[in-house]
C-alpha cells in the first residue's frame, strides 16, 4: 500500500471534554468529537442533534433579496416570459428544477404554458455558463427575465448583452465573484462583497431555495409548497461537496428525511433502479450512486433527461425517464473505461520524476475529462490535467479539467499559466480551461515547473485525517448510536476516523478481488474489519506482528442481525 500521512485533529482540553460529557450525558469519545465540530454546551448540542428549519437564517439578510423578489413578483403580475437557466451538473439541474417546479406549481393557473421555460446549456457543444446559444434562445422566445443558477457570477459580457436586449438577470450563484460584478438586476450570492448573510457556503440550489423562501414570506404563500422540493436540495449539497455544516446540514437533514419517506416521483424511480426503494439513503448513496446518474446525461448528451426526471409528476413518466438515465450512465461507464485504459498506458510510459500529469488525446470525450482527471489523481496522487480536442470559431482548442491532491491549490497553478489559456476557472481543488491546441506542450512544461516549485515533498503523501486515538474497549453500540446521530456527514463534518494502536490482524480474506476482510484484536476486544481496495496488503499480514490502524466504525447487517464493523483506512506495521 502507498504510505500515508496521519494528520490528527486538535484535541479539546480535558476540562472541556469532562464538562460537555457531564452536561449532555455522553462518554468522553463522543464529547471529544462534538467539541471538534464546534458543539460546546447543551444548547449547541440540542441544535446539532435536533436541527429545525426554523434555525435557518432569514432570507432577507442576503444582499439583493428584496430586489430579486420584487422583480419576480413584477414578472408574474405582468405575465412576462421567464427563463430558468442553470448549469448541467447536479447542483445546476436541481436548482432549475426547484425554481421552475415551484413557479409552475404555484402560478401555473395564471401563467401561460410558455411563460415559464427552462434552459440548460449543452456541455459538449456550448460549454459552461451563460452561452451565446442560451442568450439567443432567450431573445428569440421573448424572455424578459432570466433566473440563472449555479453560474452567472462572472458572466459580465453576456449579462451586459442581455441588458441591451431588454432582458433582466437574477443571478443565484455560489461561486467566488470577481472584483467587478455583472450588471444583473439582482445578485444573490453570500460571497459577494457587502453581503452580511451569516452562512457563506450554500449550494446554488440552496440559494434558489432561500430566494423562494423569501418570495413565500413576502407573498404570503405557504412554505409547505417549497418543502415539497427539499429532496432536491439534499441531492445538490451532497453532489457538490459543499461543507456539511450550518444551513447545509439542516437542509440536508430534512432533504434526506424526505427522500426516505416521501421522495419526488423522479427521485423514487431512480432509487428503485439503483437500490430498490426502501433501503435507507444517505449522503454516501447520493454521492456514489444517484449523482453519477444525474450527471451522466449532461456528460454524454444533454442534461434535459435528468431535469425532466426531477420534474416528472407521474410514476409512469418517472420510471421511463429513470430507465433512460440509467442507460446513459451505462454508456458513460463504457466510454470512461476505454479512456482510463488509454490513460493507464500513457502513465506507464511517463517520466516517473514528474510531479504532474498533463495528458492530451483529441479523441477523449469532452464530458468525461473531469472524471478521468479525478481517477488519475486516485491512481498517481499527482495534480492532473486531462485535455481533449474541441472546435470553435477561433480554431482548434484543447479543453479540459484539472484535479488536485489534498492541500495543493491547483487553481493558482493554472492561473500561473493564464497567458497560454483562452479561458479558465474553478477553485482550489478543481479547475477547467481551454487553450489553443498548439499551446498544449508549452502548458505541460509550464504547469510542471509551477507545481514542482510550489509543491512540498510531504504533500505528495496522501493524508488520512484522524479525529482521535481510542482503544477498542471504548467501542460499543451506545457510542456508535451517538456517532450515527452526527450525520449527515460531509466536508467539515466527516465520519469520525479513529486510530487504534498495537492491534493484531488475523484470518485475512480477499473479497471480490479488490477488498481485504480481516479480524482485528486489541487486548480482549475483537472486531471484524474490511478495507476497501486494499487486497494488495493480504500477503503482508503477519498474525504475530502488531499494527496501528486508522479506521471508521460502521454497522453491518446480515440475516436480520446487525453488528459493529471497522472500515480500515490505513494499516501501519509497528514491530
Amino acid at each position: 500500500m502507498q504510505p500515508k500521512r496521519w494528520l490528527f485533529e486538535n484535541l479539546p482540553s480535558d476540562e472541556q471534554i469532562s464538562s460537555l460529557s457531564k452536561e449532555i450525558n455522553v462518554s468522553n469519545v463522543p464529547a471529544t468529537l462534538l467539541l471538534q465540530r464546534g458543539v460546546s454546551d447543551f444548547e449547541s448540542a440540542k441544535a446539532f442533534f435536533r436541527p429545525s428549519l426554523s434555525h435557518l437564517h432569514s432570507p432577507f439578510l442576503m444582499k439583493g433579496m428584496d430586489t430579486a423578489i420584487d422583480r419576480l413578483k413584477e414578472a408574474i403580475q405582468n405575465q412576462e416570459k421567464i427563463l430558468v437557466y442553470g448549469d448541467y451538473d447536479v447542483d445546476g439541474i436541481t436548482s432549475v428544477a426547484i425554481i421552475y417546479g415551484f413557479l409552475k406549481k404555484i402560478y401555473g393557473d395564471v401563467t401561460d404554458e410558455k411563460n415559464v421555460q427552462f434552459y440548460i446549456p449543452n456541455r459538449n457543444t456550448e460549454g459552461y455558463g451563460i452561452t451565446k446559444e442560451g442568450l439567443a434562445f432567450a431573445k428569440n422566445e421573448g424572455i424578459k427575465l432570466i433566473i440563472c443558477l449555479d453560474c452567472g457570477v462572472k458572466a459580465n459580457e453576456e449579462i451586459q448583452q442581455a441588458k441591451e436586449w431588454g432582458i433582466d438577470f437574477i443571478v443565484c450563484d455560489h461561486h467566488l465573484p470577481d472584483e467587478e460584478l455583472p450588471v444583473s438586476f439582482a445578485m444573490l450570492n453570500p460571497k459577494q462583497k457587502g453581503c452580511n448573510y451569516p452562512f457563506k457556503d450554500l449550494s446554488a440550489c440552496a440559494i434558489g431555495y432561500k430566494f423562494l423562501q423569501g418570495f413565500c414570506i413576502r407573498t404570503g404563500t405557504s412554505e409547505r409548497n417549497l418543502h415539497y422540493y427539499l429532496d432536491l436540495i439534499a441531492l445538490s449539497i451532497a453532489a457538490d461537496l459543499v461543507p456539511m455544516v450550518g444551513e447545509n446540514r439542516i437542509l440536508s437533514y430534512f432533504g434526506l428525511e424526505k427522500i426516505n419517506i416521501d421522495p419526488l416521483p423522479g427521485v423514487k424511480a431512480l432509487l428503485n433502479l439503483i437500490h430498490g426503494y426502501g433501503k435507507k439513503i444517505g449522503v454516501r448513496e447520493i454521492v456514489f450512486s444517484v449523482a453519477p446518474r444525474l450527471n451522466a446525461a449532461g456528460r454524454i448528451d444533454n442534461a434535459y433527461n435528468s431535469l425532466n426526471l426531477l420534474l416528472a409528476s407521474s410514476e409512469q413518466e418517472a420510471n421511463e425517464l429513470a430507465r433512460t438515465l440509467n442507460q446513459k450512465n451505462d454508456e458513460r461507464r463504457n466510454i470512461e473505461q476505454i479512456m482510463m485504459l488509454e490513460i493507464d498506458e500513457i502513465l506507464k510510459k511517463s517520466n516517473s520524476k514528474r510531479k504532474t500529469n498533463v495528458l492530451f488525446n483529441k479523441k477523449w470525450h469532452k464530458g468525461l475529462v473531469g472524471i478521468a482527471a479525478a481517477k488519475c489523481v486516485e491512481k498517481t496522487y499527482l495534480p492532473t490535467v486531462i485535455l481533449t480536442h474541441s472546435e470553435s470559431e477561433n480554431g482548434d482548442l484543447a479543453v479540459g479539467s484539472a484535479r488536485s491532491i489534498s492541500d495543493f491549490d491547483i487553481y493558482k497553478a493554472v492561473e500561473s499559466c493564464s497567458d497560454l489559456l483562452i479561458q479558465f476557472g474553478g477553485h482550489k481543488f478543481a479547475s477547467g480551461m481551454s487553450m489553443p491546441i498548439e499551446n498544449v506542450e508549452k502548458f505541460q512544461e509550464r504547469f510542471e515547473n509551477v507545481v514542482t516549485k510550489n509543491l512540498e515533498k510531504e504533500q505528495l503523501i496522501p493524508p488520512v485525517r484522524v479525529d482521535m486515538e481510542i482503544d477498542f474497549s471504548a467501542i460499543n453500540q451506545k457510542m456508535f448510536a451517538i456517532i450515527k446521530q452526527m450525520s449527515p456527514f460531509g466536508p467539515q463534518n466527516m465520519r469520525p476516523v479513529f486510530v487504534a494502536r498495537n492491534v493484531q490482524l488475523f484470518s485475512p480474506k480477499i473479497i471480490k478481488e479488490t477488498h481485504l476482510k480481516v479480524q482485528v484484536r486489541q487486548g480482549t476486544s475483537l472486531f471484524s474489519a474490511i478495507s476497501f481496495g486494499k487486497a494488495s496488503f493480504f500477503n503482508q499480514i503477519n498474525t504475530k506482528s502488531r499494527y496501528d490502524i486508522a479506521f471508521l466504525i460502521s454497522e453491518n447487517h446480515f440475516r436480520d442481525k446487525s453488528y459493529l464493523q471497522l472500515e480500515i483506512r490505513d494499516i501501519l506495521r509497528v514491530d
